[in-house]
């Protein structure tokens, strides 16, 4: 009987070369939410259906999804989808617009999405005027059963590859790049209104200065640092007093909360705030009156922030210095600037001291992974290098952190004293159990072990030092497994602490230029009222919008290096494992600071099988194993650079081959590289648990600095 259904089906078959369309509820589902309402006859046209088994088919589909609640239909027999199901199979309503590659195959013309979270392939309906490998701007049209499908609005090229790249990640994402209102006609000042100079406390005679990189564009802080006669020093921290300018609920305002923060990359900046304010009457540019929010600390010998105050002032920077001058000055170097502030540099440097002093004792971690830069020249890639951070850039991390943490404080205070609204604290939670994971299984390899329940910042310090001292894994493989065993940092109006600092209360207050969480502490230091509703709602947008911007930077970051390393395509290079997962090992590849990946089917014929105790795979018949921290000769066999994508595979030589097929070759025979120093690792998170890009790059829209 079997026998003769299957012949049915063959001589069925037979008549058509067309096999019968089955129109899965799904399909019908992603459809409705691309046409809206729609007839019988329409979407059987719309999803080429023909008579007979497939508009059966469809109809009892339908049934089903209206018996089910999911799909309505009209008296006059018109489909649409049920509002609550509207949204539930692809989150996009047509049309929408998506960036991606243009690829093809024959006569068949499509975009392959890059860089967000829409991944399916889109289908053009037309040649597209567009070579193979172009990045696109594409409008997705409609949905069939075949896919999705679309036409290209236009090219995304410009000038150089970090032109191209930056374009292509900031449309995949939806960055904000214009202004919903013209800037121009913002009226902004050009100068500190005298008004406002006069309701301030004056300190325009106080030898502040501030310290950034060389190419610097936006200074939103400015320090001094005196002694106190009976011990100890005097720290004043001014920030861009930005809050005096945007009005809580204006257009300008609403636009900033919407961008959360300003987004830098290789090549420009995407800004919080319109360059006016962000570059003028908002930055403390040298002997000009600024209006400024500072922050006076008394500051012990312990390095025991002992008072602090905050007041509205009109200050004058003395100075502008860089990184490196003041930290050539601060190593016995010559700095052109008056006596008062060489004498203020010097007091900011024992501050500096004793802060650090004082986090040490409270165990704060303190992983310095170093970042690194694009180098770009005419706009294009040509090469990655660590940035040197010196005294001066960790004297300034310190007074901001003393900074945000009296903010924070200074809130909480006037909450006890009667206010009902806490602050917006910057939250760093304890590593949670599913994230320790890795770490601690890297950990008893040496015979170490992490503390059960909550785990403190110093003791998680302290068992990793045991660690590395125990093993020779390079120190850059054990930062980064306690930095993927991290909390992700947050915006919260709740007092949960911040793990990577050690400290119970945290806020951001330093930054206020190009962080919206700073204006709102800016505004609640002032007395301004915001509701717990809008600290919620506030909190959880600024938190993804900061995810988003880290996204787009690493994944320029990303793509740049793939530039890098595409013209090393066939090249050998040592690397290091820096991961080992079920389907391959990840590589980071020795002076380009990429990692690659060897895929499972590129370590030989064998059968591998991945060992989570051990953190290795391991061949079934050799016995041949690679492990975390193998040190390894690969060839770069295919970059992807926009899917950031490093394919390699292993180099062996003939003695190895012949070896590793005897099943002689032990696990640290394999590829054995030279005894060149190990790289830093390319992707890492901050030590607040915030994820960091592959790279760090500093350019001329601003500092970058870490987010704590």
């Amino acid at each position: 009987m079997s026998n003769n259904a299957g012949s049915r089906r063959q001589r069925s078959s037979g008549r058509s070369s067309r096999r019968p369309t089955r129109v899965s509820p799904r399909v019908v589902r992603e459809t409705l939410t691309a046409l809206g309402d729609v007839s019988w006859s329409e979407l059987t046209r719309h999803l080429g259906l023909r008579r007979g088994p497939e508009s059966r088919n469809l109809r009892r589909t339908l049934e089903g999804l209206v018996a089910s609640g999911d799909v309505d239909v009209s008296r006059n027999g018109r489909y649409r989808l049920a509002d609550e199901s509207a949204d539930s199979e692809t989150g996009s309503k047509v049309p929408f617009d998506v960036v991606g590659r243009v690829a093809g195959r024959g006569r068949a013309w499509f975009v392959e999405p890059v860089g967000a979270d829409f991944k399916e392939r889109i289908d053009l309906v037309a040649k597209p005027q567009a070579p193979i490998g172009a990045i696109v701007e594409v409008e997705v049209v409609g949905v069939s059963a075949d896919g999705w499908r679309g036409r290209v609005k236009r090219l995304v090229e410009s000038g150089g590859e970090a032109a191209r790249a930056a374009e292509a990640m900031l449309a995949a994402h939806r960055i904000p790049q214009t202004w919903p209102f013209d800037p121009k006609k913002l009226n902004v000042p050009n100068s500190v209104p005298a008004d406002a100079a006069r309701s301030r406390q004056d300190l325009r005679k106080l030898p502040l200065v501030t310290i950034d990189g060389a190419d610097a564009r936006d200074f939103d802080d400015a320090v001094y640092a005196e002694p106190r006669r009976g011990g100890g020093w005097r720290l004043v921290v001014a920030i861009a007093d930005v809050a005096h300018y945007v009005k809580a609920g204006s257009a300008l305002d609403r636009e900033a909360r919407e961008r959360g923060n300003s987004l830098y990359l290789p090549d420009r900046v995407i800004p919080m705030l319109p360059e006016a304010l962000s570059n003028g009457i908002c930055s403390l540019v040298p002997r000009q009156d600024r209006l400024a929010m500072v922050c006076d600390m008394r500051v012990s010998r312990r390095g025991q922030v002992s008072g602090h105050q905050f007041h509205e002032t009109v200050i004058r920077s003395h100075a502008r210095l860089t990184y490196t001058k003041v930290g050539e000055f601060l190593d016995g170097g010559k700095l052109e600037v008056d006596r008062a502030v060489a004498a203020s540099l010097r007091a900011l440097h024992d501050v500096y001291g004793a802060l650090r002093d004082r986090r040490d004792e409270r165990g704060a971690l303190d992983l310095d992974t170093p970042e690194l830069t694009v180098v770009l020249r005419k706009g294009m890639p040509t090469g990655v290098q660590p940035v040197v951070r010196n005294d001066a850039h960790r004297l300034i991390e310190e007074a901001m952190i003393a900074a945000n943490v009296a903010a924070a404080q200074h809130l909480e205070r006037r909450k006890s004293a009667g206010r009902s609204i806490p602050p917006v604290y910057r939250v760093h939670e304890p590593p949670p159990a599913d994230k320790r994971e890795a770490l601690a299984t890297a950990l008893r390899l040496v015979g170490q072990s992490l503390p059960s329940g909550v785990v403190e910042p110093a003791q998680l310090a302290e068992v990793v030092r045991q660690a590395q001292a125990k093993s020779s894994w390079p120190t850059w493989i054990w930062e980064a497994l306690v930095l993927r065993s991290l909390a992700q940092a947050r915006y919260e109006p709740r007092r949960l602490g911040h793990f990577g600092l050690a400290l119970p209360s945290y806020a951001h207050f330093t930054s206020p230029i190009r962080r919206y969480a700073d204006l709102l502490v800016h505004r609640m230091i002032k007395g301004q009222e915001v509701s717990l509703d809008e600290l919620d709602a506030a909190s959880a947008h600024i938190s993804m919008t900061e995810r988003r911007a880290e996204d787009v930077e690493r994944a320029v970051d990303a793509w740049l290096k793939c530039v890098l390393a595409e013209r090393h395509v066939g090249e050998t290079f040592s690397g290091t494992v820096a991961a080992v997962v079920e389907f391959g090992l990840f590589v980071e590849i020795d002076g380009l600071h990429v990692q690659g990946l060897v895929h499972i089917s590129k370590l030989g014929r064998d059968y591998y099988h991945y060992v989570p105790e051990s953190m290795s795979l391991v061949a079934e018949r050799s016995g041949t194993r690679f492990a975390l921290a193998d040190r390894l000769d690969v060839v770069i066999e295919e970059v992807s650079v926009v899917t950031g994508r490093i394919d390699l595979a292993l180099r062996w030589n003939k003695r190895e081959r012949k070896r590793k097929r005897s099943g002689a070759v032990g696990p640290s025979e394999v590829g054995v590289a030279g005894p060149e120093a190990n790289p830093a690792p390319s992707e890492a998170k901050r030590r607040d648990g915030s994820r960091a890009p592959a790279s760090r790059t500093r350019h001329g829209g601003g500092r970058r600095r870490r987010r704590r």
